[in-house]
């Protein structure tokens, strides 16, 4: 089991990285589909916006559940920092549905929200990468 969540932990630690230069490589996206509308273009049927939608809905479904599956197999410690990996999963789960909701009220956290995932992402990438390896308690044996 130790293998397993060393391999889960290797895993995590390249797959938060990517998640985070992905959330990056969002921000360029959006900004070139919102400059690059043409007149009479709103943000609903902009095709300038479809890489920010596509790629959006790729790095938050796969990203997301990549992170927390890979998080609950690692169970990184201490436990704040699982907490941590389990909220950016989460997070990352909610974003594409504050963007489609539809409710000025519900979609103005999806940027909010971005830059949430932007920062957590980050952290948790420099922590990932600064930390060698995961402290791992043997697992003991049942008896009987």
């Amino acid at each position: 089991m130790a293998a397993v969540r060393r391999g889960a932990w290797v895993l995590l630690k390249y797959v938060t990285s990517l998640f985070f230069l992905g959330v990056i490589l969002q921000f360029f996206f959006v900004g070139y589909g919102l400059f690059g509308m043409k007149s009479g273009d709103t943000i609903d049927n902009a095709n300038s916006l479809n890489a920010h939608r596509d790629f959006g809905f790729i790095l938050s479904d796969v990203g997301g559940i990549l992170i927390l599956v890979l998080a609950l197999i690692a169970w990184p410690t201490p436990r704040r920092m699982l907490v941590r990996w389990i909220v950016l999963g989460v997070l990352a789960l909610v974003q594409p549905e504050l963007a489609d909701y539809g409710h000025k009220w519900v979609g103005l956290f999806h940027p909010v929200n971005a830059i949430l995932l932007l920062g957590l992402s980050g952290f948790l990438a420099h922590y990932a990468w600064r930390r060698k390896e995961p402290e791992i308690p043997p697992v003991a044996a049942p008896s009987g």
